[in-house]
């Protein structure tokens, strides 16, 4: 499970290294290594998908209703999808695009997200927690 917060810098290729953490959780507990990144719909960042998660994303969209909002998703997440093998040193080559769209200059930060981990401009994401902070006062897991 990915799991904590980590920051790394990119580089001007585009280049930023996957935190240690991260990649022992792709060894453990997914043989392949290889993650799909892309865009969400929910925020301006980058999900990674450890490949059986992607195809269990996949799965789901194609058992779900034709719809709109389908569609839109789909174009979306499936337009900007990337496959990538993290080289020696953990590091994967963001797209321009990828990059643009969650505004990624140099400080990325990693966020785990259970089977999934997002990477975001590290300015976003501590914006992004103040707000979960107020929405999650009140909720109660109910445990």
């Amino acid at each position: 499970m990915f799991q904590g917060e980590f920051s790394n810098n990119m580089d001007e290729k585009g280049r930023v290294s996957i935190p240690a953490a991260f990649r022992d959780v792709l060894k453990s507990c997914h043989a392949e290594g290889d993650i799909i990144i892309t865009r969400t719909p929910h925020y301006r960042c980058l999900v990674a998908y450890p490949i059986r998660e992607w195809k269990r994303l996949q799965k789901r969209i194609s058992t779900t209703q034709p719809s709109k909002e389908l569609r839109a998703y789909k174009h979306i997440v499936f337009s900007s999808a990337q496959e990538f093998l993290p080289d020696r040193q953990g590091r994967v080559l963001l797209s321009p695009a990828l990059r643009d769209y969650a505004s990624l200059v140099r400080n990325a930060q990693f966020v785990g997200d259970g089977e999934t981990f997002q990477i975001w401009d590290k300015e976003a994401w501590s914006k992004q927690l103040e707000a979960s902070l107020e929405l999650a006062q009140d909720f109660e897991l109910g445990l």
